[in-house]
């Protein structure tokens, strides 16, 4: 388990710390408070602590020095620095150290619970300690909309981001195969795009290379026929695909971008011919989702869940697919969002579904084309099985307690299974993260959006009773998390529209 260090010279802020962050949920026991920096480094040197909380004016020894020294001395500890004194000269020293973030006093809740989980998540990791980190870490929370409008703005100031353009979109370069290089295609997109467009760039968790570009007339058509051109150049198309997102024009919506991005390398085909990929199926509606949750449910054989072939007949005589193929695509872009969801990292499936099968379903029709569709959610739910079957029975029992508790609407906490089942919670939080590559309560946030997915079909419902069904005490942070989810207010994702 991961131990944390809080160090401020106010006990006030001490219990704000200790008390506003699910510690044992990221897997983080009781964590350890210090008056000052002398005090830190004392209980640093009786043991060593992974992630360092200072405030940057204590007595005797503050923020700026203690982490001076903890670099020196315990380099791999991650550091969170906060301050009362917005002054630039503050944060590029903080910069300089490679602090995860540093936050402003008083300190929002909303706030620090997204810096520390993203430090949490590159201790699971074991990324890097070095001195981009924070630029890094507010990238990947902007592409993921966990970063607050107010934030993003402060932290562009001191980063150099420009959050005044017309324009925006994210664009991911990913290996072909595992033994494929793009490095010299990824130099050669800076390079080119730099001329054009202000281009933010990292790594995300995935192995993607992603690309934050901003300015003026960012189409799609046209940035895939630049870098189209530019792969055949440099002969990279047998080494890297692209994926490009829409633009948005609010850089607090460039999340949506990013999702398709996303979407894409999760249905990516290493065989396609093409450079560029593209989606040929629905990914942001709800429909899509209903089918998503539907194959959850059948997956984990949730009571009342459809069966294979009743799942497959609804999909194959529903209106928006006309034939098996069309079926089978929809089919696996939501196996692949249940998978990628429930077990992220995991290996893509698609070259997996046997050829002489694919070629079967795309010359079938009427009960054959059904039954073959039903096939293939028997596969899948094998291939399911064999995923959960391969983490710990605490961890499965742990997820299944979740889909049951977010089902009955009993809300659900890691102290409350903890108690139940007897074994620690920062245990539990520790290794529910280390299996899964999810912390419980994000897994518990996303569990109860993917069931409101479902109650939000039902007529006459409505947002604050889906709210309370799935769990969530109010409805404003239902919203907020639903918004963060799914890119839309669930008030318009109902209706099909975006915001």
């Amino acid at each position: 388990m991961y131990r944390v260090l809080l160090v401020d010279d106010e006990e006030s802020v001490l219990k704000v710390l200790k008390t506003s962050i699910d510690w044992l949920a990221l897997g983080v026991d009781t964590p350890v408070t210090a008056a000052d920096g002398v005090q830190a480094l004392e209980a640093m040197e009786r043991s060593p602590f992974h992630l360092l909380i200072a405030d940057i004016k204590m007595p005797r020894m503050g923020g700026l020095e203690l982490i001076r020294r903890v670099r020196q001395l315990y380099p791999e500890t991650r550091c969170i620095l906060l301050t009362a004194y917005s002054e630039f000269d503050y944060a590029k020293e903080a910069i300089r150290l490679g602090v995860e973030n540093y936050l402003l006093k008083p300190v929002q809740k909303e706030e620090l619970e997204s810096t520390v989980q993203n430090a949490m998540a590159n201790l699971y990791s074991h990324r890097g300690n070095g001195g981009n980190l924070l630029y890094e870490n507010i990238l990947h929370r902007w592409l993921a909309g966990a970063i607050s409008g107010e934030e993003l703005s402060e932290r562009a100031g001191v980063l150099g981001l420009n959050l005044f353009l017309p324009q925006y979109c994210a664009v991911g370069i990913l290996k072909r195969r595992q033994d494929s290089s793009t490095a010299l295609f990824r130099s050669a997109c800076l390079e080119q795009l730099g001329r054009q467009y202000e281009v933010y760039h990292c790594w995300n968790e995935r192995g993607i290379f992603v690309l934050i570009l901003g300015g003026r007339l960012l189409g799609r058509m046209e940035l895939e026929h630049q870098l189209r051109a530019l792969a055949g150049q440099l002969d990279a198309a047998g080494h890297a695909l692209v994926a490009v997102g829409s633009a948005v024009t609010d850089p607090q919506a460039l999340h949506l971008s990013y999702s398709m991005v996303c979407d894409m390398a999760e249905l990516a085909d290493p065989a396609q011919p093409d450079v560029i990929l593209s989606l040929q199926a629905d990914t942001h509606s709800l429909d899509a989702d209903s089918l998503i949750e539907d194959l959850r449910s059948f997956c984990y054989g949730a009571p009342g869940a459809k069966d294979s072939h009743a799942l497959a007949s609804q999909l194959y005589w529903s209106v928006p697919y006309k034939d098996a193929a069309s079926c089978l695509q929809h089919l696996l872009y939501a196996y692949l969002r249940v998978k990628s969801g429930e077990f992220p990292g995991s290996e893509n499936v698609q070259e997996q579904l046997p050829e002489h099968f694919m070629s079967r379903l795309s010359a079938a029709s009427g009960d054959e084309a059904a039954h073959l569709l039903g096939v293939a959610l028997d596969w899948m739910h094998a291939d399911f099985d064999k995923r959960l079957d391969a983490l710990s029975p605490i961890v499965r029992l742990a997820i299944r307690y979740i889909h049951d508790s977010v089902r009955t609407g009993d809300g659900g906490s890691i102290k409350e299974f903890s108690a139940k089942s007897g074994v620690n919670p920062a245990y539990l939080g520790h290794l529910f993260k280390e299996e899964t590559g999810n912390f419980f309560n994000s897994y518990l946030t996303q569990c109860r959006i993917n069931r409101s997915v479902v109650l939000l079909q039902k007529p006459g419902s409505k947002i604050k009773d889906v709210a309370s069904q799935v769990g969530f005490a109010s409805t404003s942070y239902f919203v907020r998390c639903f918004r963060e989810s799914k890119g839309v207010s669930p008030a318009r994702f109902r209706l099909g529209r975006e915001d």
